[in-house]
Order: C-alpha cells, then structure tokens, then sequence
C-alpha cells in the first residue's frame, strides 16, 4: 500500500486523538491552547507527515530540535502540530535539556513552542528519568526536582502539566501549579519560568520555600516572588518577605537564602515577634539548623517587660529566649 493511500488513515487518526483530549481530559491554560489550537487545524492542514523533524534556527543558532511520530503544517497559520515529540533545547548552540512529550505545538511565526505534559531531564539524570518520573506523585502540581549544590549529584529533571518557549526571552515558561524540590528546600508556586539550563529561575503567583533543616520544624518563607540562583544555590525573596516557624513571624524589606550556609539574610527594618519577645534590627543573619537569629545594627528587644539594646541581640526560637552580644545596656522594670 502506498503513502499516499494511507494519508487518510494517518489523518484520521490523528484527529481523533485529538478529539480524545479535547473532550476527556483536563487542561492547563497552554494544554488547552495546544489541543484548541490543534482541532482548529483539522480541515486547514496543508501537510501531514510521520516522522517528521523540526527546529529553530536563527542566523545560524539552532535553539531547539524536535522529533515527533506524526506531525501537520498549516503554512498560511504558521502552525506546526505534533504527537508523541522527542526533542533537546539548547545553549550556545549545545544540546542542554531534554525532553519528551505526547503533544506540542510550534507558532512558527511568534517563534514560541508549546509542549503538553513533558518530562525533561538533563544528561545526569537521562539514564534513570523514568525510575525519577514513576517516583513521584505531584497530583495536580508540575514538578522540578534540582540537587542541593548546582551540577552536583543527579542533575535536574522535571513532570511538568505544559511548558512554554519563546525566542523573545529564550525563557520556559509553567503555570498551574509548581512544586520544587531542591535539598532541603521545597518551594510552591503558579509559575515558574528560567533559561533552559535552569542557571536563574522565578517563581510567582502565591509563592513560598519551606525550609526543612534535619531533625528541626520547617521554617516558611513568604513572598510576592522568588529568584533561583543556581549556580550560587540562592533563594532571593522580592515583594514584602515574611518569616514564619511555629507562631513566630519575622519580617523585612529583603531576604535571601543561602542554601549551602544555611542560613537567611535579612535586611531593612527586621521585626521578629515571638510569644512574649519582640526584636527589631536593621539588619539579621537567620540561622535555619539551630532556629537563631542574630540582630545587628540599632538591634533591641522586649521580653516580660525588660527592654535591650546591644549591638548585637540574639534571639533562640528553639528556647524562646534572647542574648546580648557587644555592647549592651539592659533595663528590667519591676
């Protein structure tokens, strides 16, 4: 039987899978741009092909690559639709993240590809992405999983619901729902994007870390979003940042988390309030392992009626208790 004869089938086929995930299952916002996007091309497809490769390159800079099973071009819309895609991004023209996933959509003229339900991964992790994949149960979230330090241990490798790329940015792009897991630190999110090597990320929409230091209760920081320094291992917090552990709160114009001292960064007009402590300081270096914080510049506090000043004041959560450290004056009211 030749090609041409099958072309219907193919064709066939294709858009009743297509119909299959319009009608039954649940979509993100760009899950549903893909598959509305498809069955809007059922009868405009110009070409239909199987085993097909795209790319984009760009004055001589190739950013991604795809292999798929059975592909359609509308040439006038500038679509490409694909099913069961294999594909690679790229960085400086090497291949940086992999990945696979059963539909994708390419606008070839807004240079921007779409990809549904994708599992991407990085060479380290390639040899064991499906045991990674089938460990997990993210339910409703996508998930990125990163080793603590940047390029050590397993790599990074993610199940994500959809995922955006765009030539204007060269950025991915999730949303929906993000969980994010990086040694001891657990971040939740609507979005995520970063570079295809995850060297810088930004979490936004409702985002928060929870810090899980061994053997000690979780410390949560708040935000109005997040940056990922991978190379450097740092969370920095934008948009009125509030610490929380247990019913202590701590608050402050900045925050930032380095993961491998374990510790947290604060600065401009700290406020910790505790039970029956209160402490204010310019600036305060958050110890996560011991739950102690060091107040420093202007730094006082309150506690069952006596007042502190110092130029250092500790406070231990863990024991509900505060220190002086430097110069201090103390006073006690009876």
């Amino acid at each position: 039987m030749k090609f041409k004869t099958l072309l219907p089938v193919i064709a066939a086929l294709f858009f009743l899978w297509i119909f299959y995930w319009a009608l039954f299952v649940p979509k993100e916002d760009v899950s549903g741009r893909i598959y509305n996007s498809l069955k809007e091309q059922e009868k405009k497809a110009d070409l239909i092909f199987k085993k097909v490769t795209v790319e984009e390159v760009v004055n001589g800079v190739k950013y991604w690559q795809l292999e798929a099973d059975t592909g359609m071009l509308n040439k006038n819309a500038g679509l490409a639709a694909l099913q069961n895609v294999e594909g690679t991004f790229f960085n400086n023209g090497k291949p940086a993240l992999k990945f696979s996933s059963p539909a994708a959509l390419w606008e070839k003229d807004k240079k921007e590809i779409f990809l549904d339900n994708p599992v991407g991964y990085d060479t380290a992790s390639e040899g064991k992405i499906d045991q990674l994949v089938s460990s997990i149960r993210a339910g409703k979230f996508s998930f990125f999983s990163f080793p603590k330090e940047y390029k050590k241990g397993l790599g990074y490798w993610f199940k994500a619901k959809n995922l955006r790329w765009r030539l204007s940015d060269q950025k991915l792009f999730c949303q929906g729902g993000i969980m994010l897991n990086k040694g001891d630190a657990a971040a939740y999110a609507e979005t995520l994007s970063g570079d295809v090597e995850f060297k810088k990320m930004e979490l936004s929409g409702s985002p928060r870390i929870v810090i899980g230091p061994a053997g000690s209760i979780p410390v949560t920081l708040e935000a109005e979003s997040f940056e990922i320094t991978g190379r450097q291992d740092i969370f920095t917090a934008s948009g009125n940042p509030r610490i929380k552990w247990q019913d202590a709160t701590v608050t402050a114009k900045t925050a930032q988390y380095y993961q491998q001292k374990k510790k947290l960064k604060l600065s401009g007009e700290v406020v910790i309030n505790f039970r029956d402590i209160k402490a204010w300081g310019d600036k305060a270096d958050y110890f996560t392992e011991d739950q102690k914080i060091v107040l420093f510049g202007n730094a006082r506090a309150e506690q069952g009626g006596s007042k502190l000043t110092s130029d250092q004041v500790m406070v231990s959560l863990k024991d509900q208790k505060i220190s002086l450290v430097g110069k201090s004056k103390l006073v006690i009211n009876k």
